[in-house]
């Protein structure tokens, strides 16, 4: 039923449709009818030339619409072309800006920090990740865009830490070995020193190049590549590990030098450098400013004397002479300069601020190296004039900038990367921040135990030992061997000048004279007895200059 009824209505709707075309061609050919009966009352033509007339300007008409079709429709086909052209450039321009993958952790902080542009970033095909042992933390090395050096991110070392989730301390960053554009830059996981590392062999010692008193934060040894490179000054406050330091850095000097080190010692009272004392050309503990001078004033003795070989080798045009390296240890050098105000005391203090500074400045070209140490790292505690002098800079704990700037210099906080020693954790000693006017590191003092220490002072000891006797075997005659050789036959620790003098020739009756005279024999200063009561020479002293001499 439905089918049929379906059926029906398809048959109706086929002859509607048949029905309007027809009434539509019926439509069409009243209208052309009308039209072309118009055109011939209006031109006066007859029904043939009407006809083709009319249908020569519909030809014409339709050949025009044609024409204007298809130059549009070209066209739009060459912007179509053109604008897929570009899209496909635009894409592989893209492509290629893109380039090789990106390092996005270190690229995002990077450009947080300030260290590299917005737009450029770190490729991951030239940045290396590497994790430190005992989980210590990592150690990026990388490259940095174009138009960027090492620098950038050194002096922004703090914020790239922080973008990083770390602290500055945590955080080392220096150049890499290839160009300046390569960083090596370090992380830890966890604050430094925290565990300390433990001391260097003798073995490790003698395979470092240069002379190494600590650690870096990541275990490494550091040290003074060459003692004729520079100064160094030590500053902290008390407690924070100056002695650590300075002990690291005489027991791996007796150890890479062995007997050929000759080294002044002083310090205020008898205490860490006391250690030292039996391999020592000269220790002293006191705090007196004589006493002090006494020692500049012999090493510039031999500053001078030194410098007198090398021009008379010069003027002979011979090798340079080979001079032993001599380390002068200051510690606690603010006693040293102080003055009570009075004239005669300013002048003492103006020359002794002279001679050290020159001592410092010009020993390093004849293997005098001068370390001094400081607990009040203050302008007028040590002069300017002394610190200027200073390439090497140590400063353990401070608790401000003012102090810092005394300890590193005054433009330490605008170099590169700098450590505030304030942010450093004061319970840690020995651990400060190393300055060697370039660049800085943290470090920390190897601790040696005495065990080790005295046993090195031993093995020095011993090897000079049988030096002197060979040279005492073969040179008994000269001034200090047989002042030696008195006081040991007489057993005694300590003589005075006038007790030595007989027995070296002076017959001298002037006190002053008779000193002189045994001073310039022996080629040393006369100095205070252990209790300070009398001024001569110690067994001990004269021993070790005729070791030194060997």
């Amino acid at each position: 039923m439905g089918k049929r009824r379906h059926e029906r209505d398809e048959r109706y709707e086929r002859g509607e449709d048949t029905y309007g075309q027809m009434a539509g061609a019926i439509g069409v050919l009243v209208i052309s009818f009308g039209g072309l009966a118009a055109i011939k009352d209006k031109l006066g033509l007859s029904w043939p030339a009407t006809v083709l007339l009319t249908a020569g300007v519909l030809v014409a008409l339709g050949y025009g619409a044609w024409w204007l079709k298809t130059r549009i429709q070209r066209a739009w086909a060459s912007k179509g072309q053109e604008g897929a052209t570009k899209t496909v450039l635009a894409q592989e321009a893209g492509a290629e800006d893109e380039g090789p993958a990106r390092d996005e952790g270190l690229t995002k902080a990077l450009v947080a920090s300030g260290a590299i542009a917005k737009d450029q970033f770190v490729r991951a095909d030239e940045s290396v990740v590497t994790p430190l042992p005992h989980g210590l933390g990592t150690r990026h090395e990388f490259k940095v865009p174009l138009g960027r050096t090492y620098k950038h991110v050194a002096t922004k070392a703090g914020e790239v830490a922080g973008a990083l989730g770390a602290t500055r301390l945590r955080m080392q960053v220096e150049r890499g070995e290839l160009s300046e554009r390569d960083v090596d830059m370090t992380v830890l996981t966890r604050p430094p020193f925290t565990e300390p590392f433990a001391p260097p062999t003798r073995e490790m010692i003698l395979a470092h190049e240069g002379i190494p008193f600590s650690h870096s934060m990541t275990g490494e040894l550091v040290g003074i590549d060459d003692f004729t490179k520079g100064a160094l000054f030590v500053a902290g406050m008390t407690q924070t590990g100056k002695s650590t330091l300075t002990i690291a850095l005489i027991t791996c000097a007796y150890i890479a030098y062995g007997p050929e080190l000759d080294v002044y010692l002083i310090e205020g009272k008898p205490g860490a450098l006391v250690r030292f004392e039996k391999v020592a050309v000269r220790y002293e503990a006191s705090s007196k400013t004589s006493v002090f001078d006494s020692m500049v004033c012999e090493l510039l003795k031999k500053q001078q004397e030194r410098y007198e070989m090398d021009n008379a080798a010069m003027r002979e045009r011979k090798p340079k002479p080979r001079h032993r390296q001599t380390l002068f240890i200051a510690d606690e050098v603010a006693d040293y300069y102080v003055s009570d105000g009075s004239a005669e005391s300013k002048k003492e203090r103006a020359r002794l601020v002279k001679n050290s500074s020159e001592l410092v400045r010009k020993g390093l070209e004849c293997g005098i190296t001068v370390i001094m140490m400081t607990q009040r790292p203050s302008d007028r505690a040590v002069p300017v004039e002394v610190r200027d002098q200073f390439k090497r800079r140590i400063c353990l704990y401070v608790s401000g900038k003012g102090s810092a700037e005394v300890a590193l210099g005054s433009d330490y906080f605008k170099t590169e990367s700098p450590i505030h020693p304030a942010l450093m954790d004061a319970s840690i000693q020995g651990q400060g921040v190393y300055f060697d006017g370039v660049s800085s590191k943290l470090i920390r003092g190897i601790r040696f135990d005495d065990e080790f220490i005295f046993g090195v002072v031993d093995d020095v000891y011993e090897r000079r030992h049988k030096v002197l006797k060979t040279a005492l075997e073969e040179t008994p005659d000269t001034p200090l061997v047989k002042a030696i050789d008195v006081m040991q036959k007489n057993g005694a620790a300590f003589m005075s000048a006038a007790e030595l003098a007989p027995f070296l020739g002076v017959v001298e009756t002037n006190a002053t004279q008779r000193g002189k005279a045994v001073s310039a024999l022996l080629g040393i200063k006369p100095a205070p007895n252990k209790e300070g009561t009398r001024r001569g020479y110690d067994l001990a002293r004269l021993v070790a200059a005729a070791q030194a001499n060997a």
